[in-house]
């Protein structure tokens, strides 16, 4: 190759900041930033936002670097509006995926599609249509791990994943952990798989009007004074284990002292987790505040003493990184790729998905354990395996290797 920018075709169906907000989108929209800050010359194919205004801020934050193709949400209006739900991703994101395909002329020096956006590049790879290395990133492979009706409509996207996984050149997966699960549920070679993981910008810290907008938050509600604050964020849904951690909260009770519950998020689960909340008898000290912007976030993470994630399922988790990048210890799971960045009894603690007892016996573990100490280590993860500076060019390296032996 010569001395010219590598030219990256990226692949996505939703990216931050043109939607979200979430785990995915932030980290897809993260990784085209870097790439193109660090010289590749990047074609981003996403789909339209309905809000005109973030596709514009996306165009503003990616900058020339970033050749931004915009594509259409559909045909079918089934669950457009919501984007995320099952009838939408089945009816839609198929025929999205193969009209990406259809509409790239060129796919430039390499390919690199993330999950099931991946469908109709498969397609064209398999056919011999590109000769440019296919490289796909799996994310939290939910259409394996859920339940019930949801798991067998899912079925199609089983199979969709594990063709383009059977087409690509290298296979991304997040995280150590989920390695062996991802090799096995997509069948791949040993050398297919490699573990190049999400990452985050680490802030040096927030800023003062940060903590005084959490600090305005909370006083508002009357938790400012609180003498132990805990905090969790995600989207409000079934997976995310939030009124399990309700329930654990009513068990151990007094026993954490003066403390307040602060969650960050929504979504369908919002009456259940205060169904459960109730339950427990702790409605004067848990706080939901719904979805906020980054100044809230920042500032409610920098006020808090521990992050809690009672995940029962999980892909890479970017709430963790974030939260350990704010100089929190974590009260995790041993589910997805927490694993992997939260040290049990180094810069946190870790329990059994699912598991309500054990839950409760952290939490007042956590309560008495050097806070400062576990979020400093935590800082120190984050900086070592999990910043963009130490992730982003191992993600070139990849690109070149492939290119190279092509």
């Amino acid at each position: 190759m010569s001395n010219r920018p590598l030219r990256v075709t990226m692949i996505g169906r939703r990216v931050a900041p043109a939607h979200g907000p979430g785990g995915l989108e932030t980290a897809v929209g993260e990784q085209v930033l870097e790439i193109s800050n660090v010289g590749a010359e990047v074609d981003l194919w996403t789909e339209s936002p309905h809000d005109s205004s973030r596709r514009a801020l996306a165009e503003r934050t990616f900058g020339d670097r970033v050749r931004v193709h915009w594509v259409p949400p559909g045909p079918l209006p089934i669950g457009r509006r919501r984007g995320t739900v099952i009838l939408d991703r089945i009816s839609n994101y198929p025929l999205w995926s193969r009209r990406v395909a259809r509409a790239i002329d060129d796919p430039g020096d390499i390919v690199h599609v993330q999950g099931l956006a991946g469908l109709g590049a498969a397609s064209r790879r398999s056919e011999g249509d590109w000769e440019a290395p296919l490289v796909l990133t799996t994310h939290g492979m939910e259409e394996f791990l859920v339940g019930g009706l949801k798991y067998a409509m899912y079925a199609p996207f089983r199979a969709g994943m594990r063709r383009i996984a059977s087409a690509s050149d290298r296979v991304v997966v997040t995280d150590r952990t989920l390695l062996p699960v991802v090799r096995e549920l997509l069948d791949l070679e040993s050398r297919q798989a490699v573990v190049i993981p999400n990452a985050i910008y680490p802030d040096a810290g927030p800023s003062a009007a940060n903590r005084e907008a959490a600090r305005r938050l909370l006083g508002d509600a009357g938790h400012d004074a609180r003498e132990f604050k805990l905090v969790s964020m995600g989207r409000l849904e079934a997976n995310k284990g939030f009124e399990l951690l309700a329930s654990a909260l009513g068990e151990v009770g007094d026993a954490l002292g003066d403390w307040v519950w602060v969650l960050i998020g929504d979504g369908p689960r919002r009456q259940s987790i205060e169904g459960a909340i109730e339950a427990a008898g702790i409605q004067d000290r848990c706080l939901l505040v719904g979805r906020v912007d980054e100044q809230h976030k920042h500032g409610l993470l920098a006020s808090a003493d521990w992050f809690v994630h009672p995940t029962l399922f999980e892909g890479s988790s970017i709430v963790t990184l974030e939260a350990m990048a704010h100089g929190l210890p974590v009260l995790g799971t041993r589910a997805g790729g927490v694993p992997d960045k939260v040290e049990d009894g180094g810069s946190g603690f870790l329990v059994d998905p699912g598991d309500v007892a054990e839950l409760a016996t952290a939490l007042r573990r956590a309560r008495h354990a050097d806070a400062g100490e576990f979020g400093e280590r935590g800082r120190a993860i984050v900086q070592e395996r999990f910043s963009w500076d130490v992730v982003g060019p191992r993600l070139m390296t990849l690109y070149r290797e492939l290119i190279d032996s092509r």
